[in-house]
């Protein structure tokens, strides 16, 4: 990467080391391999291993570089898509590079159970939807596994928002085998280990030149000459116009990455995940938590200048997907630049008779770097021609300067297409909960209209009720009234009859006495 090592996060937590010297003389040995990032780094190690003298030649110092300020994410695959490698060169040849990118990310987890210090490993990645595509994630997951043998598990919307406190997330994959490393602490071990088995690592020293005729090859440096009879060239971006067979074909794009200051507590509420995260878009934003700091990256550019104000940028990054990390101190913050290819396929093979490449590892570097490593070491030992399998991704001319501007305008473009599915996306959730709002209102609505009905009905049937008391009461008032009258009646019937029969009597009495 473009700025000096010193301003990386990583720099400040390096394991304690030594600088290499710097090549002041002609040297011989049996392997030189130019350049001391992680594709140098795992090809002189693999060689050592296998009994090798080997010598490297670094112009900066170990991992200065991309290998040293990335992310830290090992994981299965390509920078390159899937699909587009299926579309290039079959599914067959595909599952073969793909079980090859496996076998790199084996060969790190192997070097990390022999015990390296202040790499720590976390294991875990989620690879997170910035636009929702349910069936599209369900099928990526079962095309992995089908054709690929590799499982990874579908989360929901819903699982992914518990976990990850932002909106701006929809459905993931998470992949349980891949894991995210210190990536200078590892480079570190590697070049210890490399000197340990006698190999010899000379920083500060620059390839300026290369006879590549004969039986023994020549390197040429600015301040001595490196002879042997295999050369590696792993200088990615940075090998230089001395070399323009693969310099033409390089494309140096910077991304950008910082850390926060400690936030133990505002992590744990935003994050529950300890593995790395990325988005999948192009450009997208990838992170994890380091300690109690959360380590983010993001951006993409073909200008290999520092942008001002970085800090800034990524900071205002970090708040867009997560808004209660707002304002959060950025303590760390650096560019870098990374060797791309226009396939987005490393270049892995052989140029010529004692001469081979490794190189354009940018956006997938820590699992394919481990892999060409071994696949350079046992072609130059055994033989083998695994390489071979990458010849489809030949030196293909990046474009130059005209390259580099038509790459930034793709980049350009497919962050629009980006916005627009995330804009679409988005757009479709606030319909769906402003119809779930109006649903509730409707609900809510019904609700109230049932309750004030059935108010409404409470106050009718007690008013009913009421008019059937007072008109039961006007009944009975009006029986006992009839009641009364009849009894009234009825008592002055009694009365009459009662004084009927004595006038009867006496006019008896007076009608005998006429009689006599």
């Amino acid at each position: 990467m473009t700025a000096g090592a010193s301003d990386s996060f990583y720099a400040t937590t390096a394991v304690p080391h030594a600088p290499r010297p710097r090549l002041v003389q002609d040297v011989d040995t049996g392997v030189c391999i130019v350049g001391g990032g992680f594709a140098g780094l795992w090809t002189a190690r693999a060689l050592a291993r296998r009994g090798y003298e080997v010598a490297i030649v670094e112009a900066g110092t170990i991992a200065g570089e991309a290998s040293g300020r990335n992310g830290g994410f090992v994981s299965a695959g390509f920078a390159e898509r899937l699909p587009r490698i299926v579309e290039r060169v079959g599914i067959e040849q595909a599952k073969r590079l793909y079980a090859m990118s496996r076998r790199g990310m084996e060969i790190v987890s192997d070097t990390l159970a022999e015990g390296i210090p202040g790499v720590d490993p976390v294991p875990g990645r989620l690879n997170v939807q910035r636009f929702d595509d349910l069936d599209g994630v369900r099928r990526q997951a079962e095309f992995l596994a089908e054709h690929f043998g590799h499982e990874m598990l579908v989360w929901p919307t819903e699982r992914v928002r518990e976990t990850l406190k932002t909106e701006r997330y929809y459905q993931a994959l998470h992949d349980a085998d891949a894991f995210s490393v210190h990536p200078l602490n590892l480079a570190l071990a590697l070049a210890a280990e490399i000197e340990q088995r006698g190999g010899r690592i000379f920083e500060r020293t620059r390839a300026i030149g290369a006879d590549l005729e004969g039986v023994r090859k020549r390197i040429v440096t600015e301040s001595g000459r490196v002879r042997a009879s295999e050369v590696v060239f792993c200088g990615s971006s940075f090998i230089g116009k001395e070399f323009p067979q693969l310099d033409r074909t390089i494309l140096p794009v910077s991304t950008y990455v910082c850390t926060t200051a400690p936030i133990p507590e505002q992590l744990r509420e935003a994050i529950r995940y300890g593995g790395a995260i990325a988005d999948t878009r192009r450009a997208g934003d990838y992170y994890r938590i380091t300690g109690d700091r959360l380590l983010w990256g993001g951006r993409i550019s073909t200008r290999t200048s520092v942008p001002r104000g970085l800090k800034k940028k990524l900071g205002r990054d970090i708040a867009r997907v997560y808004p209660s990390l707002k304002g959060v101190e950025i303590e760390h913050a650096w560019a870098g630049t990374m060797g791309y290819t226009i396939h987005r396929m490393p270049q892995i093979g052989l140029l010529k008779p004692g001469a081979w490449v490794a190189s354009g590892f940018g956006g997938h570097g820590l699992n394919t770097a481990a892999m060409a490593g071994e696949l350079i070491s046992t072609a130059i030992v055994d033989h083998d021609e695994r390489w071979r399998n990458f010849v489809p991704f030949g030196l293909v001319w990046a474009g130059g300067g005209i390259g580099r501007r038509l790459t930034q305008a793709v980049y350009w473009g497919m962050q629009l297409g980006d916005k627009y599915d995330e804009s679409k996306s988005r757009f479709k959730e606030w319909r769906a909960r402003r119809a779930a709002a109006a649903e509730a209102a409707r609900k809510v609505a019904e609700e109230k209209r049932a309750v004030e009905a059935a108010e409404q009905k409470k106050v009718e049937d007690a008013a009913r009720r009421k008019r059937e008391q007072e008109e039961l009461k006007k009944l009975l008032a009006q029986e006992e009234e009839e009641e009364r009258r009849r009894k009234e009646e009825g008592a002055k019937d009694a009365d009459s009859a009662n004084k009927k029969p004595k006038k009867n009597k006496k006019a008896a009495a007076e009608a005998g006495e006429e009689d006599e």
